[in-house]
């Protein structure tokens, strides 16, 4: 048998510092951790802009705070003695009426208004942003006159919307728009029609403070 002769492996394709290259396509870079950030950052920039346009779509719904009428009120007698009927006339910041409200209540009782204020910083004044009122709750009147079911009507005008509960309840938030939210003092009216009368009018008026009452003349 012939010995076959030993052959040593062939050093071709071998640099000469002995690093084998590889080939194919390089793997490229992965970018998504960049793209995910950017995605992120333009979501909270979105975010931040949204908070500033909220007041401007929540205060076309509140009275401005220069004597505006909010509601009338019209206290009248009834046929069953001592019962009175209330008929509540909402109005919007165009002195436009929008709503009315029958309810029920006895002689002597109490009618309740309360409503939620906005105030913003003066400079905003500039850019459309303007205290305002809003009459949200009426308490004290059944909507049915035998009295069943709750005297507490909570939501006019939309109720407690939730710019004025984010304002009011959020501090870092009032920080970001400048704005203050607070409950306007309540206003109660007494029912308490003379024995000769049959009806009284009353209007319910802004001021810097909230909410007074007056009869109307």
């Amino acid at each position: 048998m012939s010995q076959q002769r030993y052959r040593r492996p062939s050093n071709s394709g071998r640099s000469p510092t002995g690093y084998i290259p590889t080939t194919g396509h390089q793997p490229k870079r992965r970018i998504w951790p960049l793209v995910v950030l950017m995605l992120l950052e333009l979501l909270f920039l979105l975010a931040i802009l949204a908070l500033w346009l909220w007041p401007y779509f929540a205060i076309p719904n509140y009275v401005g705070l220069n004597g505006n009428m909010v509601a009338q009120v019209q206290i009248s007698t009834t046929r069953k003695p001592h019962l009175i009927n209330v008929q509540l006339t909402l109005f919007d910041k165009n002195h436009n009426s929008t709503k009315v409200i029958n309810c029920y209540m006895m002689q002597g009782d109490r009618l309740v208004l309360q409503g939620d204020l906005l105030t913003f910083a003066p400079w905003q004044n500039s850019i459309g942003l303007h205290a305002g009122f809003k009459l949200t709750g009426l308490l004290g009147c059944y909507s049915d006159a035998t009295f069943k079911g709750s005297n507490i009507i909570s939501d006019l005008n939309g109720g407690e919307d939730g710019f004025f509960a984010m304002a009011q309840g959020q501090t870092w938030y009032s920080e970001l728009v400048q704005g203050q939210a607070h409950y306007s003092k309540s206003r109660p009216l007494l029912a308490n029609l003379p024995v000769d009368q049959k009806s009284e009018t009353f209007n319910a008026l802004t001021s810097p403070m909230g909410l007074y009452v007056v009869p109307s003349k």
